[in-house]
């Protein structure tokens, strides 16, 4: 014989109802009350109910010593995004200044005919300059700027030597390895020296060899100036005779060591025939002249133009 299944009891006995009673009773209370009254009804039947206004969040526990611990996941902080500077024919959408139409690759013109359109003064001096950057003579600006926007300053695409090594790395090359460093070429400073586009000068300098190492070096030249006597080189402003102006692997950036860079010009022979180097030719010419000016003919510093001048052997 089959048997109905028993339906659940959902009658309530007498406390339990009381119970609920009481607990509607109270939600009906503070529904209307006032903060504070809720407060005072809440701390009857729970622990640690807050104050009206306190946070409601208990500090972290942390021990001497030890870092408070939390579960909250630390969200990583995006960089800051480098500010672009824009082309104005690319931010006024005039596609058509430089291409033949909007949808269009295509350039109005040969490479770098387009950029002379507007760049006319860069033109004239370029057309007159005696020497003149390669990829600028092949009308390859964009090897060096980008044509629309850049996070870099004359819109170049990469900071200093970075760009300049993309054509130039023997020169870098040599830099990583050299123990002497000139100052403009380890700080990416290039167009301190050299001209990006064209110069009058060999190497794509901005001035004159001397005058430009005298933009630095202005200590040297009051000094030459008020000299009595000039080495050469010096005088006439060929510092590249003898200091090489990137890297070396010689004090004073000279091309070669201290002892063998003077008979560059100087043969050792000749040297050998004055008194004065019969036991000198192994040292420093520095240790007694001058590399740059003097008091006399021959240079002589120190104790060495003390020596001349009381009757010491004299060079030829």
């Amino acid at each position: 014989m089959n048997r109905r299944p028993s339906k659940p009891n959902l009658r309530l006995t007498g406390r339990q109802a009381g119970g609920w009673l009481i607990v509607l009773a109270c939600l009906a209370l503070l529904v209307g009350c006032a903060t504070e009254t809720k407060q005072k009804w809440l701390t009857i039947f729970f622990d640690g109910v807050p104050k009206p206004g306190a946070a409601t969040n208990a500090p972290l526990q942390t021990v001497e010593g030890q870092p408070a611990s939390t579960n909250a996941v630390a969200q990583p902080v995006a960089p800051p995004q480098p500010q672009l500077i824009i082309h104005p024919p690319y931010g006024k959408r005039e596609c058509t200044a430089c291409h033949e139409s909007q949808y269009s690759q295509k350039m109005k013109g040969k490479p770098g005919e387009v950029c002379f359109t507007c760049h006319q003064e860069t033109q004239k001096s370029f057309a007159a300059a005696k020497v003149k950057h390669q990829p600028m003579e092949n009308g390859e600006c964009v090897s060096c700027h980008s044509p629309h926007n850049s996070a870099n300053k004359k819109l170049l695409i990469a900071k200093g030597e970075k760009l300049c090594f993309e054509c130039h790395e023997d020169v870098q090359q040599q830099l990583v390895k050299a123990r002497v460093k000139h100052q403009p070429v380890e700080n990416g400073e290039c167009s301190s020296c050299h001209s990006p586009h064209q110069s009058d000068f060999k190497k794509l300098l901005i001035k004159p060899a001397g005058k430009l190492c005298f933009e630095c070096h202005e200590d040297l030249q009051q000094q030459m100036d008020k000299a009595a006597f000039k080495h050469d080189p010096a005088g006439n402003g060929d510092c590249a005779s003898c200091h090489n102006p990137h890297q070396s692997a010689e004090p004073a950036l000279l091309i070669k060591d201290r002892r063998q860079v003077c008979f560059e010009c100087h043969e050792e022979k000749d040297m050998a025939e004055v008194k004065d180097h019969a036991d000198a030719l192994q040292e420093s010419c520095a240790n007694c002249h001058d590399p740059h000016f003097g008091k006399d003919k021959y240079l002589l510093k120190g104790a060495a133009a003390k020596a001349e001048g009381k009757g010491a052997p004299s060079p030829k």
